[in-house]
């Protein structure tokens, strides 16, 4: 049987894909997804091993690995606090191979972390590793600062706001339009880059911020604190992953949350994410999430994963602030049955004051 390009191409995605995710059954996969023989798909993985874009590893289930570049950087913060962009496009860039859809991701996103390290972490240096393969590349940045979660916190002190343990710093950045510089920045960086690569961590003081990660946090935690302590014992660690090849637009996504009049007016906020132990269950968690909405026309409030909602929080969210603030719209998705049957009942509760 004879294929196109585009069919040999389409395979050797797929069995890339599967090595990436360690299939032990990647052959046979391969095979019964595109009617093709066993053979085929080992010459397949002959010709990837050629290529260099697949090796051996006895370790893996699968018994291949994806091949990685590896290139590492590290930059004094003084040096490059006025040309930031001149560490994306001599250094970072040209070793990426990218379509131009990654790439404008790339050069916003590098940008916008590179920056707040220099304009916010308070430190003296930034390292940044590239770690690229055929199917994705990944990148971290790390400084020597503060750390992010503790600038956030303090600023959430000094603006008057409830401040009490790192998750609260946590879960602004979720909201996004925070930033302790308003002078020269908006707070919508992190929020668009997060929506932007396909996976984005952050950790700092012992905390995570995550989006895109499907698997056990232990693994994110341990991968962002392996080059933390490379580099430093304090300060803050981002991590951000996309496909070489991303269809993603980043006009697109800047389109769904902001508008070129009214600027930065949608949100989106994963509640398992943004509660302590992943459970929506107080008064006081939903005030949180709910602090600075206000700001927003629309929020996106994302419950997948979330198996239970209270009454108390679901009241608050859905009951209480919506009457105080009418101009700004709560829209929940990925509800389970029991989660919408606590929403509906908040949404239809009428509270009147008692008559004497």
């Amino acid at each position: 049987m004879s294929f196109t390009e585009i069919k040999r191409i389409e395979i050797k995605k797929y069995l890339l894909r599967k090595i990436d995710e360690d299939d032990s059954e990647l052959i046979t996969k391969v095979a019964d997804s595109f009617g093709i023989s066993v053979t085929s798909v080992r010459r397949y993985i002959e010709s990837l091993l050629v290529e260099k874009s697949i090796k051996t590893d006895t370790k893996k289930k699968c018994g291949y690995r994806l091949v990685f570049s590896h290139k590492k950087y590290t930059y004094s913060l003084g040096d490059i606090s006025e040309n930031e962009d001149m560490v994306m496009f001599n250094d970072i860039m040209p070793i990426l191979q990218i379509n131009n859809n990654a790439g404008q991701i790339w050069v916003y996103a590098l940008s916008e972390i590179t920056n707040n390290a220099i304009e916010h972490s308070e430190g003296k240096n930034v390292f940044i590793a590239v770690d690229t393969c055929c199917l994705y590349s990944r990148i971290t940045v790390a400084d020597d600062g503060v750390g992010i979660f503790k600038k956030v916190l303090d600023t959430m002190k000094k603006n008057g706001q409830p401040a009490t343990a790192p998750e609260c710093a946590v879960v602004e950045l979720y909201k996004g339009k925070f930033t302790s510089k308003p002078e020269n920045h908006s707070g919508e960086g992190i929020f668009f880059t997060m929506k932007l690569v396909d996976k984005f961590a952050i950790i700092s003081d012992n905390m995570i911020l995550r989006s895109g990660y499907c698997e056990d946090p232990s693994i994110i935690k341990s991968h962002l604190i392996s080059y933390a302590m490379k580099f430093s014992n304090k300060g803050t660690v981002v991590m951000m992953e996309l496909s070489n090849e991303s269809s993603r637009k980043a006009a697109d996504i800047f389109n769904t949350y902001s508008d070129v009049d009214e600027g930065f007016l949608k949100t989106k906020i994963p509640i398992f994410e943004a509660c302590l132990d992943h459970e929506p269950v107080s008064r006081s968690q939903a005030r949180r999430i709910l602090a600075r909405l206000e700001s927003f026309k629309e929020v996106i409030l994302d419950f997948e994963k979330v198996e239970y909602m209270s009454q108390g929080f679901a009241d608050e969210m859905f009951r209480v602030f919506p009457n105080a603030h009418p101009d700004t719209k709560l829209t929940p998705v990925n509800m389970n049955a029991e989660v919408r049957n606590m929403y509906l009942y908040a949404i239809h509760t009428k509270v009147e004051a008692p008559k004497f």
